[in-house]
């Protein structure tokens, strides 16, 4: 009878259960530890099925959020993006806004660019055609390619 029972297991179990990836569990021990780079690229493996993770959006969110609260701005970009999107979380723009203005106040063009359009468009509060301006003209100055385009159409 317990023959029949392991046999069973054996073959209703969803395939033999892999140790983590050495350098995954290596990263997953900095981030644990407190380490805002281990915490950014763990949510980012979460975040695209990397290093033989599941895609996960939802702890990628965590584990950008944990990095993103020690002022990384990759990750405040990172969070602002999946809260604007809805990626992993509920969509907020109010709270998206909130990280896209810190990551943009550390020089990060890209979310420069993404501050200017929430702004001009009143993504997450009140529309702000001169704050959005200012933002797209500095990253544009960042080298962000879209900010030109963007600031051509600005009423």
């Amino acid at each position: 009878m317990r023959l029949i029972a392991i046999l069973l297991m054996m073959l209703l179990s969803p395939g033999p259960v892999q140790a983590e990836d050495e350098n995954v569990a290596k990263l997953r021990r900095q981030a644990l530890a407190g380490g805002a780079w281990a915490q950014l690229n763990l949510g980012a493996a979460y975040d695209h099925g990397l290093s033989g993770l599941r895609a996960d959006p939802a702890k990628a969110v965590r584990w950008y959020r944990k990095a993103a609260e020690q002022g990384l701005d990759k990750a405040q970009f990172n969070l602002a993006h999946c809260l604007a999107t809805g990626h992993g979380t509920k969509q907020d723009y109010s709270e998206s806004r909130t990280w896209m203005r810190r990551a943009a106040e550390q020089g990060m063009a890209d979310a420069q660019f993404l501050l200017g359009v929430m702004l001009a468009e009143g993504l997450g509060g009140e529309a702000d055609p001169v704050g959005a301006q200012s933002w797209l003209l500095q990253a544009q100055d960042g080298g962000n390619s879209d900010a030109a385009d963007y600031l051509k159409n600005l009423p």
